[in-house]
């Protein structure tokens, strides 16, 4: 078979081009070998002219696959005088162009290698041998292991160099080291979402590419590395980012009840309110400044404390509001829970069990209304002793006496100071208690014994403190009026979790949103100041969620706009400010440094 054309249909008997080697004589007889080579290249079909007698005659022949019948006779010794030259193994096209590719790879890795480069002060090419200078971050953590410490194939033997090709050689191992993450650690964002599970694992490398100098910066990665996962890649802010969400950032209600729209729109403007307070409501119309520590903004511009922007206006509402324990003739929402009987119950019945508890205290005071909330068990009763906390045992023993004796108690002043006091008043008699102020420890222990005394009680005790707890707080009878602001969040916080209810709730936790109002806060128009962003929606049913008897977070409107994507490309937009994903983004989730292996060596064993 020639090597320099390829043969026609009929020009040999075999066809193996995958073969490293062809036998072949072309060049001299123009007929290829009809035998192809063995497996290690020899090659067979060396057939000679041999001498053959036809009747009385000589004639030289041959195979047809070898040439067929030769054209001369035999020699007068009897032997063939023509002889073709035997097949001999030639190298297949395939192979030379195996051989010409390595060639030049070779000869570009020498050029690569020794290949002058205008900018190095050597002859070699440092560029080939050296990946490049580590961040700054990276050099120092790095200097005693050197390129050891990320690639673990470096410094190894040449089989060790060769068997790394085959085999995956992700730094990521050596990252995780040093940094941790709070979720999924090698998982895009350190989480599976929810919606999508089979979230991949991702390579560090992926995003961040080391050996580009001191000066980068890794943790800064561009747009398009982004736009490599999310299918709603862009390449402008304003035109191409999503539409932020309906309800964003509104969408979690607080826990404290305060409608901005009516304070600035009604509270802070009408005399009949504002000259509660009236330098306070003059600032807070126009300046949200007035009630928000803007010192301290950062993802938040929290409130300021209750006493230094609400207390001019509410602590006095708090103080008036009382709590009424217990009255002579009547089934007060606190007695109904203590006497576990409801607010509708029989009269005579109810007479005769008040008439019962008028005997008992005048005989233990606060004993016998300890044993009616935790009976003889004491983890109940400690659990409840908040309830009664300060009231003398005198107190109740003479209220009890004057009642069980039918006769009244003595007059007492309606502005009496803070605390338990027993006597008659504008609303008749009553055992009653008077709020110190705001956070008044008697009121919320009332209030979380309503809203979990009852845990493990039967159904009609947990009915009548439901319906107690709706007289409780109740924005207009209940005592402390703690109502008006903590209703919603009471109700809906979890039995194990009511403190939360009592403090301010920070906004939604969004860990892969970063923003802080610290560095907007200069850039604001004076004169519209923060509702330069946040808009107030007076329409909003922001009311309805505080006042439903069973709040859903679903059903909660906030009395503010929604943001809107346009409020931030007015300035973050090319030419003015940058708008890159990272600037609004975090990737990781929790990141933290963990350094505790400086402390060791090599080996894992403490360093000395």
């Amino acid at each position: 078979m020639s090597t320099g054309r390829r043969p026609g249909h009929d020009a040999a008997a075999y066809e193996r081009p995958a073969q490293p080697y062809l036998c072949g004589r072309t060049s001299l007889w123009r007929k290829a070998c009809w035998q192809g080579p063995g497996a290690l290249g020899e090659c067979g079909g060396a057939f000679e002219c041999i001498p053959v007698r036809s009747g009385d005659r000589w004639e030289c022949r041959r195979p047809k696959q070898a040439g067929g019948r030769c054209s001369a006779g035999p020699l007068p010794d009897g032997s063939c005088s023509h002889r073709h030259a035997p097949c001999a193994p030639v190298t297949g096209l395939r192979r030379l162009r195996a051989r010409v590719s390595l060639v030049a790879l070779l000869a570009l890795v020498v050029v690569l290698i020794i290949g002058p480069d205008p900018t190095a002060r050597t002859a070699v090419n440092s560029a080939a041998l050296d990946a490049g200078r580590l961040s700054s971050v990276h050099a120092g953590f790095t200097r005693e292991q050197g390129c050891a410490a990320c690639h673990a194939s470096h410094g190894k033997d040449a089989w060790g160099w060769f068997s790394a090709a085959f085999r995956s050689n992700d730094p990521s191992t050596g990252c995780v080291q040093c940094h941790g993450f709070a979720g999924e650690t090698m998982r895009a964002h350190n989480a599976v979402p929810a919606k999508r599970g089979d979230a991949a694992e991702v390579s560090c490398v992926r995003c961040h590419t080391e050996h580009q100098g001191a000066e980068v910066k890794l943790a800064r990665v561009r747009d398009q590395v982004c736009a490599n996962c999310h299918e709603k890649s862009f390449s402008d802010f304003p035109a191409g980012h999503p539409q932020f969400a309906a309800r964003y950032p509104y969408a979690k209600p607080g826990a404290i009840n305060f409608d901005h729209a009516k304070h600035v729109n009604q509270y802070f403007a009408d005399a009949k309110y504002a000259r509660r307070s009236p330098k306070f409501a003059a600032a807070a119309r126009t300046q949200c400044t007035a009630c928000h520590e803007v010192e301290s903004a950062t993802r938040e511009v929290r409130p300021k404390p209750y006493a230094e922007v609400c207390a001019g206006c509410h602590e006095a509402q708090i103080q008036k509001a009382r709590l009424v324990l217990l009255e002579p003739e009547r089934l007060t929402p606190a007695a109904s829970v203590l006497l576990g009987m409801p607010k509708d119950a029989d009269e005579a019945d109810a007479g005769k069990r008040l008439a019962k508890l008028w005997d008992a205290m005048s005989r233990s005071g606060t004993e016998a209304l300890g044993e009616l909330v935790g009976g003889r068990d004491a983890d109940a009763r400690k659990r409840a002793a908040g309830l009664f906390d300060g009231l003398a045992v005198a107190t109740a023993q003479s209220a009890g006496a004057t009642w069980s004796s039918r006769k009244t108690l003595r007059p007492v002043d309606e502005d009496a100071p803070a605390g338990w006091n027993a006597g008659e008043t504008s609303d008749g008699q009553a055992l009653f208690y008077r709020p110190r102020g705001h956070a008044d420890p008697v009121v919320r222990a009332w209030l979380e014994y309503l809203r979990t005394g009852t845990k493990g009680g039967d159904e009609l005790r947990t009915q009548i403190a439901a319906d107690a707890l709706d007289q409780f707080l109740d924005k207009d009878t209940g005592p402390g009026a703690c109502g008006t602001c903590h209703a919603a969040a009471l109700r809906g916080a979890a039995p194990d979790k009511l403190e939360s209810a009592w403090k301010y709730a920070a906004s939604e936790t969004r860990p892969f949103i970063r923003y802080s109002h610290a560095p907007h806060l200069e850039l604001l128009d004076p004169a519209a100041g923060c509702r330069s962003c946040h808009e107030l929606n007076a329409s909003a049913r922001y009311a309805k969620y505080h006042a439903a008897s069973n709040p859903k977070p679903a059903a909660y409107e906030s009395n503010f706009a929604s943001m809107k994507k346009q409020t931030c490309a007015a300035c973050h937009r090319e030419g003015y400010v940058d708008s890159a994903c990272q600037v609004c983004h975090s990737y990781h989730a929790g990141h933290e440094l963990k350094l505790g292996f400086r402390q060791k060596d090599s080996k894992g064993a403490p360093n000395k």
